[in-house]
Formats: structure tokens, sequence, C-alpha cells
């Protein structure tokens, strides 16, 4: 798997932790990720952040639901 698809799932997987609320924490914790230089482009595109905020409130309100 190379750099920037290890960032992707990286990125899916947190958002659907339910432990985030959103891109930006995401984008923070990623930054100490290795490959995070070969992901910052697709990172920081718009569409990413609205697949992330859509991954991160699904997951939060479906562990709300849980508990």
């Amino acid at each position: 798997m190379n750099k920037l698809k290890r960032i992707q799932a990286r990125a899916r997987e947190l958002a659907q932790s339910g432990q985030f609320h959103g891109w930006s924490p995401i984008a923070f914790e990623l930054r100490f990720e290795d490959g995070f230089e070969e992901g910052r482009e697709w990172l920081y595109t718009a569409t990413t952040r609205d697949e992330l905020d859509r991954l991160c409130q699904a997951a939060r309100a479906s562990k709300n639901e849980a508990a």
C-alpha cells in the first residue's frame, strides 16, 4: 500500500471511530503519520473534508444511539 492510500485509509478509520467531531482534528492527528506529505493535497480538498465530516457525524450518531 502506498503512502497516499495509507493516509486515506487512516483518515477514514479515524472518522469512523466516533472520536472526532470533523475533518480538522483528523487533519491535525494525521500530521504526525508517515506519509502525511504525500496525502496532504488529498486531505485538504473540499470533497475530502465533506466526506470525513459526514463519516464523523454518522459515527458519532451511531455511538450516541448505542449509549
